[in-house]
């Protein structure tokens, strides 16, 4: 038996290497809030599709500087 056939051959139940982006299969940038399990670029993709808005955040005092950009949230 060979180095490559039992690398990474045991079935993953648990932990990052368990899950995967239901779109694209890509196990890295996984969000998992609400049981999306979709990676953060399908997300982006498919965010209105889905049904979330993208909103921006009103501070109470005005912003100092021009070059730091307004933080933006999603809401389903």
């Amino acid at each position: 038996m060979s180095h490559e056939s039992v690398w990474y051959s045991r079935p993953r139940q648990y932990g990052k290497g368990s899950r995967q982006c239901r779109v694209c299969s890509s196990k890295s940038g996984l969000i998992r809030k609400y049981n999306l399990d979709i990676c953060r670029q399908c997300f982006r993709e498919r965010s209105a599709e889905i049904g979330f808005q993208k909103v921006q955040r009103e501070s109470s005092e005005p912003r100092q500087r021009k070059d730091i950009p307004v933080l933006t949230e999603y809401r389903f």
